[in-house]
């Protein structure tokens, strides 16, 4: 039993793997990775349907060709096909382990399924799993010393990530060190100088595949996604050249990083030590392995510096070449770079076979195992590692993964406007989750029920009766087209808006919401500012559980006197207070005892909101809406917003809000005081104050 158990231990702890992937599969709503899966996974869905999304750059050819098939199930049968490709990845792994004597090949799958990056990447619609899958069998390929095979594997790199461009080189020195060794290999099925040529064979495939159907035989080079000698008009954000080192805990996570660290100053040592005689002997489990696999041990006295060199070559120095590439990249903001540290998934096989190594060497002074007690060492060891390996992604990361407030909302925007009389529009968006939850075909033509509008040129010939779903991500950012564009569009009416549970910042630092507008064949316009307030004051009031403060201005009593109110500019009824040079502070809540509001730590805020209207434009101004927690008159929990900065527009009524958690009282005597603070003393007008406490929004 203990002999089978050995003989099959890979192929069980795949097995385990594979079920706990799928069990996240589906259960997880949500993606690591953003609206890139449904991209990609959109490219693959109807690629049969429009053969030239299979040459689509920007979609990988390689990755749409290869994931395709899986696309026709939907969503999951994609997750699944990166499943189906990590797992292989981690059985090469494992290969190659054998081939390399390494003396725990068995820890193979947990250490390329478990580093925390890899993990959440597995079960994604993106393209960093499949570039593992590649230069991992290729280096299997080139281990074998099937050169030629190896060769025509890694030239079709770069149509699974545009980096495997900087990878040909490594290969073609690999090659040529194969080539210049070739005497100490005992059997070859080529010379490696003449599997060089074959590098060229993914670029020369596509290239005349692309001729044909492109009529552009330069199209990969012509069309490539991201630009290199110029910065990218909008993701061109410098960053620290050593942000993705910084961020290794939730790339590798520490005990992979360890081992790696390991690794590496063991192959070092590989290199340049003394070898050992038994240097390519294995333990029990590898040689059962070996005969299981068919794969003949080379033994030769350098063999363990071979075997380093190969491992320096082909697995240390293009994870090190990968990683500096994305570093010079963010720092220099160029090729459109995010600084997003999913790309470095592609490559992070490589960085586990290191940590292969590294295991070897943790576990070292305890071979070979003559005694009971050194082989209990060594299994007390491997397990503690193998724990502390699995348990770090799952600490990491948010498992099972959820959607982000982003898709929550898009998905609740796309849900409305199916139940809405509007089903049946044509759809213009930004996000292209919008399709997908439609359940629209984007690149359907000419008859099609969708667009991406991509320019804000496009906005005033968008045909009348189609409906716009905006978003504060790809809408403000990719579009270009701020929301305020977007409101003072004399076409454009305000259909829906939807906020975010719990706020959230997008990219730019703007807060995320998205709305729903439609167009219209007048250009008369509406107010869609105030239709907006009063959508968001809709949702505001589905939270809120208790008014502590409402301030309309309709009666004497809620000013000073009367000359602080006003009938000529009003919001609503017959009043407003004047702010001006006599009025630093506005009415609000003066002293109000925290004993009367919900404990800490329940599930409640404070939020506090009123119409404004500036006479004309005060950016340079600090009027700030306060909220205050304070204890013998010191604040200590104090939250301000300033109003002036917040799209006010000149001469109209705007609605300013400012929410905040509940503190942790000091004292049940402790005050909270609500209010507009207005040091400078400028005029403007106000009305319709309120402060209520409301449900605390989700995590």
């Amino acid at each position: 039993m203990t002999a089978f158990l050995i003989r099959h231990l890979h192929r069980i702890i795949l097995a385990l793997i594979l079920i706990l992937l799928m069990i996240l599969t589906f259960s997880s709503d949500g993606y690591f990775g953003g609206a890139d899966n449904i991209t990609h996974y959109l490219i693959s869905r109807y690629s049969f349907r429009h053969p030239e999304l299979f040459l689509n750059a920007w979609g990988r050819p390689l990755y749409t060709i290869l994931s395709a098939p899986f696309a026709q199930f939907g969503l999951a049968g994609i997750k699944i096909f990166n499943v189906t490709a990590g797992l292989v990845t981690a059985w090469l792994v494992y290969r190659i382990s054998l081939l390399l004597k390494l003396q725990q090949p068995w820890m193979a799958p947990i250490l390329v399924c478990f580093t925390p990056l890899y993990f959440i990447m597995l079960p994604t619609a993106l393209t960093e799993i499949i570039f593992s899958l590649v230069i991992t069998f290729s280096l299997f390929l080139f281990i074998r010393k099937n050169f030629m095979a190896s060769a025509i594997v890694i030239s079709f790199l770069p149509f699974s990530r545009t980096e495997g461009f900087i990878m040909l080189p490594v290969f073609f020195l690999a090659f040529c060190y194969a080539g210049f060794h070739e005497r100490k290999y005992r059997r070859t099925d080529g010379k490696p100088f003449l599997a060089i040529p074959f590098l060229a064979t993914g670029v020369v495939v596509f290239s005349l595949i692309g001729w044909y159907h492109l009529k552009d035989l330069f199209w990969v080079f012509t069309q490539f996604p991201y630009p290199v000698t110029y910065h990218h008009p909008i993701y061109n954000q410098a960053g620290s050249l050593w942000h993705f080192v910084r961020d290794r805990q939730s790339i590798l996570g520490l005990p992979v990083e360890a081992l790696f660290i390991a690794g590496t100053l063991a192959l070092c040592y590989d290199l340049v030590g003394k070898n050992k005689a038994d240097a390519g002997k294995g333990t029990d489990s590898n040689t059962d392995s070996n005969q299981e696999t068919g794969d003949i041990p080379v033994h030769h006295e350098n063999e363990t510096r071979e075997n380093a060199s190969i491992l320096i070559l082909l697995a240390l120095i293009p994870f090190l070449l990968y990683l500096a590439f994305h570093s010079v990249l963010y720092w220099k903001a160029m090729g459109g770079s995010m600084g997003l540290t999913r790309v470095t998934a592609a490559v992070l096989p490589l960085a586990s076979l290191v940590a292969m190594k590294g295991f070897d060497a943790l576990l070292r002074p305890f071979h070979p195992v003559k005694k009971i007690w050194v082989r209990w060492i060594r299994i007390l060891i491997s397990v503690a590692v193998i724990l502390w390996i699995v348990v770090v992604p799952f600490k990491l990361y948010p498992l099972p993964f959820p959607l982000s407030p982003e898709e929550v909302s898009v998905r609740a925007a796309a849900t409305w406007l199916k139940n809405s009389s509007y089903s049946g529009r044509f759809v213009f968006y930004a996000d292209q989750n919008v399709p997908f939850y439609l359940g629209k075909d984007p690149f359907e033509k000419p008859s099609a029920k969708c667009a991406l509008l991509a320019d804000p040129k496009y906005l005033d010939t968008i045909p009348a009766g189609s409906v716009f779903i905006w978003d504060a991500h790809f809408g403000a950012n990719e579009s270009k087209i701020p929301i305020g564009t977007l409101l003072g569009n004399k076409r454009q009416y305000l259909l829906h808006w939807i906020k975010p549970e719990r706020s959230w910042t997008t990219f730019g630092g703007l807060e995320y919401f998205c709305c729903i507008t439609e167009t219209r064949p007048d250009r008369r316009g509406t107010d869609n500012y105030a239709i907006r307030d009063s959508l968001i004051e809709v949702l505001d009031a589905e939270r809120t559980v208790d008014t502590l403060y409402a301030n309309t201005f309709e009666n004497r009593c809620d000013a000073p006197d009367s000359t602080f109110l006003t009938t000529l500019v009003v919001y609503r009824g017959n009043h407003a207070f004047i702010m001006d040079h006599r009025t630093e502070f506005s009415p609000g809540i003066c002293c109000q005892p925290v004993s009367t509001l919900p404990m800490p730590g329940e599930p409640f805020e404070i939020r506090a909101s009123a119409r404004v209207n500036f006479p004309r434009q005060m950016a340079d101004a600090k009027i700030m809406l306060v909220i205050s927690f304070e204890q013998n008159y010191k604040p200590y929990n104090y939250s301000g917003l300033n109003i002036t900065g917040k799209d006010i527009r000149p001469g109209k009524w705007d609605r300013v809000s400012l929410t905040v958690p509940l503190p942790a009282y000091n004292s049940p005597g402790d005050m909270v005081k609500v209010y507009i603070w207005n040091p400078g003393k400028r005029l403007f007008y106000l009305d319709d104050t309120r402060v209520e406490v409301t449900r605390a929004r989700a995590d």
